[in-house]
C-alpha cells in the first residue's frame, strides 16, 4: 500500500462526500484523531477497517488501495473485494513476522557486540602499550559493524540507504587509525567506493523490480568510471592495476545485460 497515495485519496473522498474527521471515525468505531494520521500519511489503516472504509467513501476496496477511482472499470464482485482483503491481510502478516525477526536479531547483535566490548575493555587494561592499539582497532570494528546493521534491522523506510549513509560518514573515521600517514590516497579510494554504491543503490530503487537485467547493465557500466578512478589513485601511489582489462570486462558484462534485458522486453 502507497500510504502518500491512500491517505490523500481518503482526505479528497472525505471532503467530496461532505464529511468531517469526526463523521468519518463515528462509522468506523474509532477516534477522528486516527482518521487524522491516515490523512497526513503518518500511518495508514488497519487492515479489518478496509472494507467498512471503503463502503464509508463510497468506493471498492480495490480502489482505496490503488488510492485512485477507477470510473471506467465495471463493478468489482463482492468474492474479489474479499480477495483482496484476504491478500492484503497475509501480506501485512508477512510483514509483521518478518519486522519481529528482524527486531529479535537486531537485539541479539546488540548483545553480541555489547559482550565483545566488555571482553575487549578488559583486554585494554591488561595489554600493553602496542596491545593496546590492536584492541582500540577491534572496538571500533565492533562498533561499525553495529552502525552499519543497525538501520538494515531496525529501519522500515530505507534501509540500506541508512546503511550506506553510516557507511559514507564513518569510513573515514574508521580508516584514520588503520592507514598510516604515506598512504592517505586510501581515503580517496574509499571515497569513490561509497560514491559507486550509492550510484547502485540509487539505479537498483528505480530499475530493480521492473528492469532487472537493465539496473545490472547500468550498475556495471556505472563500476568504469570507479575503476577509473581507482587506478588514478593507485597510479599516484605506484601500485600497478590492469584496469583497461577490467573497463572491458565491465563493458562487456554490461552489454550482455542489456541484450537480455532488450529480449526479455521484447517477448513482453
Amino acid at each position: 500500500m502507497e500510504e502518500n497515495q491512500i491517505g490523500t485519496f481518503i482526505r479528497n473522498r472525505r471532503l467530496e462526500l461532505g464529511m468531517t474527521q469526526q463523521q468519518l471515525a463515528d462509522r468506523l468505531g474509532i477516534t477522528d484523531k486516527a482518521v487524522s494520521k491516515w490523512e497526513r500519511c503518518v500511518s495508514y489503516p488497519d487492515i479489518t477497517l478496509l472494507r467498512e472504509l471503503a463502503e464509508a467513501l463510497d468506493v471498492s476496496v480495490t480502489e482505496l488501495l490503488a488510492g485512485e477511482r477507477d470510473s471506467a472499470a465495471p463493478q468489482v464482485p463482492p468474492e474479489v473485494e474479499v480477495t483482496v482483503v484476504d491478500t492484503v491481510a497475509y501480506a501485512e502478516t508477512a510483514r509483521r513476522k518478518n519486522k519481529g525477526w528482524r527486531f529479535w536479531l537486531f537485539i541479539a547483535l546488540t548483545a553480541g557486540c555489547l559482550i565483545a566490548a566488555l571482553v575487549l575493555f578488559i583486554l585494554y587494561w591488561v595489554a600493553g602499550s602496542h596491545g593496546k592499539q590492536s584492541v582500540l582497532l577491534a572496538m571500533k570494528c565492533v562498533a561499525f559493524g553495529w552502525a552499519i546493521c543497525c538501520p538494515l534491522l531496525r529501519w522500515e523506510r530505507y534501509p540500506v540507504a541508512g546503511a550506506l549513509g553510516v557507511v559514507t560518514v564513518g569510513i573515514i573515521p574508521f580508516l584514520y587509525q588503520i592507514v598510516q600517514a604515506r598512504r592517505k590516497w586510501v581515503y580517496l579510494a574509499a571515497l569513490l567506493s561509497a560514491a559507486f554504491l550509492w550510484g547502485v543503490y540509487f539505479i537498483c530503487r528505480k530499475l530493480l523490480k521492473r528492469r532487472k537485467w537493465r539496473a545490472a547493465g547500468w550498475s556495471l557500466l556505472l563500476g568504469i568510471p570507479l575503476t577509473v578512478g581507482l587506478y588514478i589513485i593507485l597510479r599516484i601511489a605506484d601500485i600497478s592495476m590492469n584496469a583497461p582489462y577490467s573497463i572491458i570486462l565491465l563493458a562487456l558484462a554490461a552489454g550482455v545485460c542489456f541484450l537480455m534485458d532488450f529480449v526479455l522486453w521484447k517477448r513482453g
